[in-house]
């Protein structure tokens, strides 16, 4: 009967070590996608900032130069991303450059440069860019050609409407940036039901959130970022998501270097987020290879979940990234496990089968026989 516990749980054990080897085989595919996300190059702030500079795009230069002010800890590394910017500085301060580039943007509502983009925006914040855009259209319209109706509908918007000067800045931006072409045709669409709406409805509320949506990403990551990033917007529920991320360190340069992929982890809660930011420190590669295996990069190692079965809690952070860093080397443990319990297994089995050792009995010798005395004398 003991030899039959002990078997029984000697069984145990091996289903207890076989449930916990298969529970930790599910975390190896996230434990290859976390290695191979960490592979990954680190960006190379410099070379990208100097690259946009060259071809004179300054606040998106100054954009990739503070986040890597953030991101980098190495002081050699630091001086030189600050020498890289106080030369983009420098350069686009330019004065003469400057005032022909503002002029052009504010008396046509388009440019290449920061500063055509500036003078765009500025007007657009009175009235006058509004009557400029449509006097635009109108003569387009009086020449036969195609008139822009999203343009139309934002400048009479701003004509009938009564918006915060904030707002008008998040529809300037708009304007420039439909001119620019870098509005996607879902979002256009969108973005013209809903200043209809506002128009015959006489409620802004809506085109109101949209527009303080595109001001919150213009006041963190510059016009010019900010145009960029709307390229891969498609619908307002994305513009919101950027706009929340943009408020976050490094958040504006995440959503640039990343485009449409970035959009996609923004959406996907604070999960998406957090990962999103750390993943922009490898460039677009990293955000890329993140919104493609989001789910496995954020998955817990399985015995969390098992752990959690039993006991209801929150375990500390550490041990689970700790956890789920050692993936093979707990699988490696645990497989030992197995295997120690299956040799002990067998050993018993086999001790029960050759049955109980036979019992040697031992006779003891007769005693001696007395020795017979001699009679005396």
């Amino acid at each position: 009967m003991r030899s039959l516990f002990a078997i029984l749980a000697s069984l145990l054990r091996i289903a207890i070590a076989a449930l916990l080897v298969w529970t930790c085989v599910q975390a190896l595919p996230a434990w290859d996608a976390r290695a191979a996300f960490a592979a990954l190059p680190d960006y190379d702030y410099r070379t990208e900032a100097e690259r946009l500079r060259t071809e004179e795009k300054y606040s998106e230069a100054l954009l990739v130069t503070d986040a890597g002010l953030a991101a980098q800890a190495d002081p050699a590394a630091r001086a030189r991303l600050e020498e890289a910017r106080a030369g983009i500085i420098a350069e686009r301060d330019d004065f003469m450059r400057r005032i022909g580039d503002v002029g052009q943007g504010a008396l046509t509502g388009t440019g290449d440069s920061v500063e055509a983009l500036a003078g765009a925006v500025t007007a657009d914040l009175f009235v006058f860019g509004d009557v400029r855009d449509l006097v635009i259209q109108g003569g387009r319209r009086l020449r036969g050609e195609d008139t822009d109706e999203v343009i139309v509908a934002l400048s009479a918007a701003g004509l009938a409407l009564t918006l915060a000067p904030e707002l008008d800045f998040g529809t300037a931006i708009l304007k420039f940036a439909r001119r620019a072409g870098a509005l996607s045709e879902s979002f256009a669409r969108r973005l013209l039901k809903l200043t209809r709406d506002a128009i015959d409805q006489r409620n802004a509320a809506p085109l109101a959130d949209v527009a303080g949506d595109v001001a919150t990403l213009g006041r963190q990551a510059r016009p010019a970022a900010t145009i960029a990033i709307l390229k891969h917007v498609d619908d307002p529920e994305a513009l919101r998501a950027a706009a929340r991320v943009s408020q976050k360190s490094g958040g504006s340069f995440a959503l640039w270097v990343g485009e449409r992929p970035a959009l996609q982890l923004a959406q996907q809660g604070a999960e998406g987020e957090a990962l999103l930011l750390r993943a922009a420190r490898k460039g677009g590669a990293g955000v890329d290879y993140a919104a493609g295996n989001f789910r496995l990069l954020t998955r817990a190692h399985p015995l969390i979940g098992l752990i959690k079965s039993f006991y209801k809690g929150n375990l500390p952070q550490l041990f689970a990234d700790w956890l789920m860093q050692q993936a093979p080397a707990v699988l490696g443990l645990l497989a030992g496990w197995l295997l120690f319990e299956c040799w002990r297994f067998a050993h018993r089995v086999g001790l029960a089968m050759r049955g109980p050792k036979p019992t040697v009995v031992v006779e003891e010798p007769p005693p001696p026989k007395p020795r017979p005395t001699a009679p005396s004398a």
